[in-house]
């Protein structure tokens, strides 16, 4: 009677595969946690990380497009002022214009004299209101415009414009607190010196409530902030 045995070669095969087996299972194991680790600790940051930056870069597109609108709005309140050599050398019809598509509050308007070199000159200029008479002042209208009609036929409409702002401004003693889209505001004025010219400052509030500050043709500055900002 024989009893089959198992010879040592064998079992030692087994239990070194059961070795390599445990060592891949635990080289597996641990490159699982290095993934892991990467993921959570390394991609995932950065992932969140640039997704942060490009809603930040998002948001601040969308401010400044918001504030390009705004600012184009507000270039559309326009002051200036022009000679009426019609009442005199030294007279000026000054004039606002809302050319925006929503209302705008004026909020104040200072018209200061200037000399040839720019430097402003105090009690250089004064409103002119009913300083002529009624009867005077539409004499002289009316003439202006018979004089531009014989040479041309026809006025300008620019011309007509120009004539009855002059002869409307001569007699307003206040500006407008409001301007509706399209629509302006004037007033006259006269220089104590033919020489001087006018500057024409407004403050004013556009209809989402920023308060704006233009001199003549010049770029708006906001209120409130510092120069350079919108």
């Amino acid at each position: 009677m024989t009893t089959a045995q198992g010879t040592p070669g064998g079992v030692n095969q087994v239990s070194v595969w059961f070795q390599e087996i445990q060592a891949t299972s635990a080289i597996a194991t641990t490159v699982g946690v290095l993934i892991a680790l990467y993921v959570a600790v390394i991609r995932e940051p950065r992932k969140a990380a640039a997704e942060r930056r490009n809603h930040k870069a998002r948001l601040e597109a969308l401010e400044r497009a918001a504030r390009e609108r705004i600012a184009a709005q507000a270039r559309k309140v326009v002051p200036s002022s022009v000679r009426t050599p019609m009442f005199g050398d030294s007279w000026w019809t000054v004039r606002i214009d809302n050319l925006s598509n929503a209302v705008a509050r004026i909020l104040n308007v200072d018209v200061a004299a200037v000399d040839a070199n720019g430097i402003e000159v105090p009690g250089g200029c004064t409103q002119a209101n009913n300083t002529l008479p009624v009867d005077q002042a539409f004499d002289r209208s009316v003439l202006a415009a018979l004089s531009g009609s014989l040479r041309n036929r026809r006025l300008p409409q620019s011309v007509e414009q120009a004539l009855r702002d002059a002869l409307v401004g001569h007699f307003v003693t206040d500006w407008r607190g409001t301007l509706p889209p399209s629509q302006h505001s004037v007033m006259a004025y006269t220089t104590t010196s033919p020489d001087y010219t006018l500057r024409v400052t407004v403050d004013y509030e556009d209809e989402a409530g920023y308060q704006w500050r233009r001199i003549d043709s010049r770029q708006p500055r906001r209120l409130g902030l510092e120069a350079g900002q919108l």
